[in-house]
């Protein structure tokens, strides 16, 4: 995709907040992620999943197919955290995220990103691709079913600042969180949701970067 690609212009003088989420969003992390939690199910006597066949399930519903008691959930997302960091220099950002991120600063949107993941992995892969200082603030180590909370108090925060907020996530939970703390938010498609599950829950999913980019530009225009 060319330069030319990403050249749309913003002439709204009002102040809008892009809030991305970071695992299936920005980063390419799926695979790995899924190889990470299956090498670990024997030693925490959780079933094995085959993740090829999850694209349409809920967080909920694949931790109840993998049999994780809903009280271990804490402690396993804490040491999943842990161990992510420690291969964290090798995540990827999908292909055209940071054009992408470029033309919305240079439009007049502020970024910033809410993601369950650690400080540390995402400030690591944030320095990887230098782009560490275009995001107005860092909401990291949301409990898993916890971003609801976060992104109510993020919006009460904000919703003085900036005339717009938008989530942008891939998942149904980020979804079922952006409804209950009244926040619109745009589903991309490429990350652990798929684009038949997304549109079961909103209509407004995208299943491009590019597309992405102008339904931001139209919404806030």
């Amino acid at each position: 995709m060319g330069s030319n690609s990403f050249s749309i212009l913003n002439n709204s003088q009002n102040k809008q907040l892009c809030i991305f989420d970071f695992d299936g969003t920005l980063a390419d992390t799926f695979v790995s992620g899924a190889k990470l939690i299956n090498s670990y199910a024997i030693k925490f006597g959780y079933k094995q999943i085959d993740f090829s066949n999850t694209k349409n399930l809920s967080a909920r519903q694949l931790i109840k197919l993998s049999k994780v008691k809903f009280w271990e959930i804490p402690r396993l997302v804490k040491f999943f955290r842990k161990k992510s960091e420690e291969t964290a220099a090798e995540i990827n950002l999908f292909s055209n995220i940071i054009e992408i991120l470029h033309c919305l600063k240079k439009n007049g949107f502020d970024l910033a990103i809410a993601s369950t993941n650690s400080q540390k992995t995402i400030d690591t892969v944030l320095k990887k691709y230098n782009i560490e200082n275009m995001f107005t603030f860092l909401r990291t180590d949301i409990p898993l079913f916890g971003k609801k909370r976060a992104l109510t108090r993020i919006r009460r925060y904000n919703s003085k600042i900036y005339n717009k907020l938008i989530y942008i996530g891939d998942e149904i939970r980020d979804i079922e969180a952006c409804r209950k703390a009244n926040i619109d938010i745009i589903s991309v498609s490429w990350g652990f949701n798929s684009l038949e599950s997304l549109q079961q829950h909103t209509k407004k999913v995208v299943s491009t970067p590019q597309e992405l980019l102008e339904t931001l530009m139209q919404q806030c225009s």
